[in-house]
């Protein structure tokens, strides 16, 4: 106990996303230490930033991207060759004219278009692993399910949904190392831009590299930090979305006797669990002027973390935060964003989750089978490294 205060103190003190205190298990403290200064914390690590943590001065931050902003990236530390990632990493009008061209790919009408496609390849997925009566989820089903959508929405080949996982995990290594891992990703993204100029195969990626902007197509550049995001956003967030949500459910069958029948309580449970186990921790912004936060000034050019973690669990917003609660009503957490940069990618992801709860909602009760090991990738990615589990009474 008193090497985790120690530790707890420490990180509330000097918080370091990359120290290795910081972990899921010390996280609540942390965050709770962070939340009860009141004020933005400052932290001399990494060159020096600032926390924000209660919910109301993250939720303002997040909406005021003119005082706020993402155009030095989220990420920090950045790796050596590390592009700024699209849209996220943009001021508009930059940032608008990325949203636009990537939008038509994850928009309400694409995603009830492909609906049925994603229901099936839950079903693929998860009947076997319930036939066979225990599976590890992560490896078979909350890393495979994403990418395999990701190939229907986006048009990514066989063989980049096969390197994707790896080179993510290369890049939240690399950022945090200060090292390199952008000529891979880059290869990969050029092999299917030209793969995708070929034949027109009616995917939105094909669309995309025929698109033209003020009557010149979109330059590479620009297509490789669309296609790194859509890559890594597009199943990283799901993927640990739904492993925790099944974590969850596995732990305590009372409570996935209540959700997993219940179309409502399955959406409830989604964002309950992006709450509670918020899937990013936290981005940074840099202010474009003095800010005042409470009564803290925060200089203009301070790098600004977001403590998205911290705030999902403010008691001034939240009734028992600790609490995974079913009857909450509209999200209000901040877990895909607000504002421009609101996550594109919000109503695919939820969709995947519930096809995968519709699916288990008619399996033999899900029972944990073993240790669950969670951890941050690149010190803000909520992960898991494994999900043994059982299926049967």
């Amino acid at each position: 106990m008193t090497t985790q205060m120690s530790t707890v103190e420490r990180l509330v003190a000097r918080f370091d996303h990359h120290d290795p205190g910081f972990t899921p298990d010390t996280a609540v403290a942390v965050h709770r230490g962070l939340r009860e200064r009141g004020e933005p914390v400052h932290s001399e690590a990494h060159g020096g930033f600032w926390v924000l943590a209660r919910y109301r001065h993250v939720f303002a931050a997040l909406k005021d991207h003119g005082r706020f902003s993402s155009a030095s990236g989220v990420f920090f530390p950045r790796a050596a060759d590390q592009p700024r990632f699209a849209p996220l990493e943009y001021d508009p009008p930059e940032h608008t004219a990325f949203r636009s061209l990537m939008r038509p790919a994850l928009a309400a009408a694409a995603v009830r278009a492909v609906e049925p496609r994603i229901d099936e390849l839950a079903a693929e997925v998860v009947r076997p692993l319930v036939r066979r009566g225990s599976a590890d989820l992560v490896a078979e089903l909350t890393t495979t399910l994403p990418l395999a959508v990701l190939a229907t929405t986006i048009g990514f080949s066989a063989a980049a949904r096969g390197a994707i996982l790896d080179l993510t995990r290369t890049t939240w290594a690399s950022m945090a190392s200060g090292g390199q891992f952008w000529p891979q990703f880059a290869a990969l993204l050029d092999a299917e831009i030209a793969r995708a100029r070929g034949p027109h195969d009616g995917s939105y990626l094909a669309e995309l590299v025929r698109t033209r902007v003020d009557g010149a197509p979109v330059p590479d550049e620009q297509l490789r930090v669309m296609l790194v995001a859509f890559a890594i956003a597009g199943h990283e967030t799901t993927m640990n979305t739904t492993g925790h949500l099944l974590w969850r459910l596995a732990g305590d069958p009372e409570l996935a006797a209540r959700v997993l029948p219940d179309a409502r309580h399955r959406l409830a449970a989604v964002d309950e669990t992006l709450r509670l186990d918020a899937p990013v921790d936290h981005g940074s912004r840099v202010t474009t002027e003095d800010v005042v936060v409470g009564t803290t000034t925060l200089p203009r050019g301070s790098r600004v973390l977001l403590a998205v973690g911290a705030a999902n669990r403010d008691p001034d917003e939240f009734t028992a935060p600790e609490e995974f609660r079913l009857d909450r009503g509209a999200a209000r957490h901040l877990s895909l964003g607000q504002g421009i940069h609101y996550c594109l990618g919000a109503q695919l992801g939820r969709r995947q989750i519930t096809a995968v709860l519709a699916e288990l909602a008619a399996a033999p009760p899900m029972r944990l089978d073993g240790p669950v090991e969670r951890h941050y990738a690149n010190g803000r990615h909520l992960n898991l490294a494994a999900l043994p589990v059982r299926f049967g009474r």
